[in-house]
């Protein structure tokens, strides 16, 4: 909490305040007080000619005009649920990835989500055992519809960047047919157009909400992405379109010269795309929940984008329930971070333990470079 102390005031100052008070309240403060047995006898009425014009302004009961750059923080959601949103400080998504990392394990085991992991492990094994045939039975429908697999994108620009010997450029290819144009349902660049959104909005209209969510999607979305490559390094399995065997071969640790030079042959599992695609939907219909169509809305899109992949050969089945949870994990664990609820009967915002009240920031002094935790009490 920070206090704010009042300037000191000089000599003249604390010499004109009394006299104000003086000059203002000197006639009442003369008139003799009545005797407690004396009769109150009202003054006679002023003249309505000698009465000086009152100075226009509201009434004494009204409230206060709100200025129209004045920041909304605080949202009703449904009766009883009010959520506190602050502004977020720049780029603050980025240094709160550490922390959402290192939640993940503690979030993930929880007692209560002890049925979803035995979900996502049961879930996993059986479509890993119908993969070859769910992807056959999905390219014949797709050719029975006219969709064909072919991965037809055109560049738009390229701007070439690297880090060290790795090549790592910006560019943007649109799609250049139907089947590619589901697939792109989950890119990169269709998540970073929705942030960017909700930045807008906030910026523009004083938003602290749509800026929080904005903040929200990019630390899901980066944390997700990077979660999913780790593991895509780990597993090393081989897409359905560049498989030597059913189901496809799976490469553990691979070297990293061999998975930068052939990436479809060791980075099919789990899923980056309907990953983050989960990611984005649930910070958006977490932050928003009066507009119940967020989640069937999101939810078909993905099961498109889910599709499409599976027709133009990028991922087997079994590469989606791990991908899936990680987006929703990490999303969750934005949002924890970036709101607070309201108590519905002191309207005050309900206390986070010591534990979670520490603020993780990038740490340099001198030639040490680290991170560092700061609590405020």
């Amino acid at each position: 909490m920070l206090l704010r102390y009042p300037h000191r005031r000089g000599p003249w100052q604390r010499l004109a305040l009394p006299l104000t008070l003086l000059f203002a309240l000197g006639p009442a403060a003369a008139a003799p007080a009545p005797r407690p047995d004396s009769v109150a006898v009202p003054h006679p009425a002023v003249l309505a000619d000698t009465i000086r014009p009152a100075a226009a302004g509201p009434p004494a009961d009204s409230l206060p005009a709100k200025p129209g750059h004045a920041r909304r923080t605080d949202y009703m959601v449904a009766p009883g649920v009010t959520w506190h949103y602050e502004k977020p400080r720049p780029f603050q998504w980025l240094y709160h990835i550490p922390r959402d990392v290192a939640e993940m394990p503690g979030y993930a085991f929880k007692k209560k989500n002890v049925p979803v992991l035995a979900g996502i492990v049961g879930s996993s094994a059986v479509l890993f055992a119908f993969d070859q045939l769910i992807i056959d039975g999905v390219q014949r429908g797709s050719r029975g519809l006219g969709i064909t697999a072919e991965d037809k994108q055109r560049n738009l620009f390229r701007l070439p960047f690297h880090v060290g010997s790795i090549n790592l450029p910006i560019e943007y290819n649109a799609p250049d047919n139907f089947n590619t144009s589901l697939y792109f349902l989950g890119d990169g660049w269709t998540h970073l157009t929705i942030a960017s959104s909700f930045l807008a909005y906030g910026i523009f209209g004083h938003d602290n909400r749509a800026l929080q969510t904005s903040s929200q999607l990019g630390e899901a979305i980066l944390t997700t992405g990077l979660a999913t490559q780790l593991i895509k390094h780990l597993t090393g399995r081989q897409s359905p379109n560049v498989s030597t065997k059913p189901r496809g071969e799976w490469d553990l640790l691979p070297n990293y010269n061999d998975y930068q030079n052939a990436v479809p042959q060791h980075d099919a599992f789990p899923t980056g795309h309907l990953a983050t695609a989960m990611a984005t939907v649930t910070v958006i219909a977490d932050n928003y929940p009066e507009y119940r169509f967020i989640r069937p809305v999101g939810y078909g899109l993905m099961t498109v984008l889910g599709a499409a992949m599976l027709n133009n050969g990028v991922h087997w089945a079994s590469d989606y329930p791990l991908g899936i949870a990680l987006g929703y994990g990490f999303a969750k664990i934005a949002v924890a971070h970036g709101r607070t609820r309201l108590n519905p009967v002191t309207g005050l915002a309900r206390p986070r333990p010591w534990y979670r009240q520490a603020q993780p920031a990038p740490f340099v002094y001198g030639p040490f470079t680290g991170a560092s935790l700061t609590w405020r009490w």
